[in-house]
């Protein structure tokens, strides 16, 4: 079996570039000269376990990649919000423990839950939307995201989040989950991505019944990564649970008729950028 540890240990990543991997639904590591990154790392079964026999089970396609209490490289985990597949209560507490150097970044509204995984407090860092911190060297922007709705909290903040960050002198956006909303590609827009991840499992009433919180469709993804004048998209957060997905085969085929530069990952792949 396929170590996947052992080659993000392995890989070398020569100045002005970085290596990224897909760990699925939302999930990617990124590796530069001098850090390990990750994102919304999902990589157990909790949802699927929390849901078996409901008519909402969340029954996974394919397996996580890794083990979260093998993740013993990582500097900065960063969340974009409160839901199971993206902050994982069974994988962000085995990254704390195996990773103890690890710092980490989520929004306001989630800070409770990590200080109740037992993570200590001087190891969380959290934004509010429209701001920006800096973390062991990383400067990350917050723009608000809509998964359905905004949730806005008057004190902390907005619950959902993307985030826009450079590595090696390359802005990466990750929308996290997000529908469109007024205003949103122009924010999107001013940073300038090189590289953009999009969600594009998009909504339904089905997946409404069943209180699935909807995400871009194919459609609306290709538009957004034309509108913000992204060098590269990769579209995300489909292909991991059978009831809330997509077919990748869409996007690609809107994303090539409207000349959209774009690239689909495989789970488990990794890549340079630039490519």
């Amino acid at each position: 079996m396929r170590d996947l540890i052992a080659e993000i240990d392995a890989a070398a990543a020569a100045p002005g570039t970085f290596r990224c991997w897909w760990i699925g639904q939302e999930g990617y590591v990124f590796k530069t000269s001098r850090q390990i990154i990750y994102i919304d790392p999902y990589l157990s079964t909790y949802a699927e376990d929390l849901t078996r026999g409901q008519a909402n089970e969340h029954v996974r396609i394919h397996d996580a990649p890794m083990a979260p209490e093998a993740v013993h490289h990582a500097d900065l985990v960063l969340c974009t919000h409160d839901h199971a597949d993206h902050i994982d209560p069974d994988s962000i507490p085995a990254i704390a423990l195996a990773s103890p150097q690890a710092q980490f970044v989520v929004p306001e509204c989630a800070r409770d839950t990590l200080l109740g995984f037992g993570i200590a407090p001087e190891r969380i860092h959290t934004l509010r939307g429209d701001d920006r911190l800096t973390v062991e060297g990383l400067t990350i922007h917050a723009i608000p995201a809509k998964h359905e709705q905004f949730n806005e909290d008057p004190e902390k903040g907005f619950p959902f989040l993307s985030y826009v960050f450079d590595l090696e002198g390359h802005t990466v956006l990750h929308a996290g989950d997000t529908i469109p909303y007024p205003g949103q590609t122009e924010k999107m827009l001013s940073h300038q991505a090189a590289l953009a991840f999009l969600p594009i499992n998009g909504r339904d009433a089905f997946r409404k019944a069943l209180d699935f919180e909807g995400n871009y469709t194919c459609e609306e993804a290709v538009g957004v990564g034309l509108s913000i004048k992204a060098g590269l998209t990769i579209p995300m957060h489909y292909d991991l649970f059978t009831l809330n997905t997509a077919d990748v085969r869409d996007f690609e085929r809107i994303a090539s008729h409207r000349g959209l530069n774009h690239y689909v990952m495989q789970h488990g792949e990794g890549i340079t950028f630039p490519r």
